[in-house]
């Protein structure tokens, strides 16, 4: 399970989230990814990393709420959990 520590909104359902990730933080580079799963019954959805803090054991990603899963994404908030996070990914 991942935590959201952070959960900002930037615009109408634009939302940034910093997760409590230390291994992904402490290897991605710049133009990584990770796939991301709200819970066991949830797709699968690749989303960019925008940012990491490697000392601190975060990741930060923003994402627009246009389909299923990201939708019920926008609806957590600071302090739920998600099920996975797979990553980094992709050539950096």
């Amino acid at each position: 399970m991942f935590t959201i520590v952070e959960k900002r909104d930037l615009a109408d359902k634009i939302c940034e989230y910093v997760f409590e990730a230390p291994l992904i933080a402490k290897k991605a580079l710049p133009g990584q990814f990770v796939i991301i799963r709200i819970d066991e019954e949830g797709e699968r959805i690749p989303l960019t990393l925008a940012d990491t803090d490697p000392a601190g054991g975060r990741i930060k990603i923003v994402v627009q709420a246009i389909g299923t899963t990201t939708n019920r994404l926008h609806c957590l908030n600071k302090g739920d959990k998600i099920a996975d996070i797979i990553g980094p990914l992709g050539t950096p």
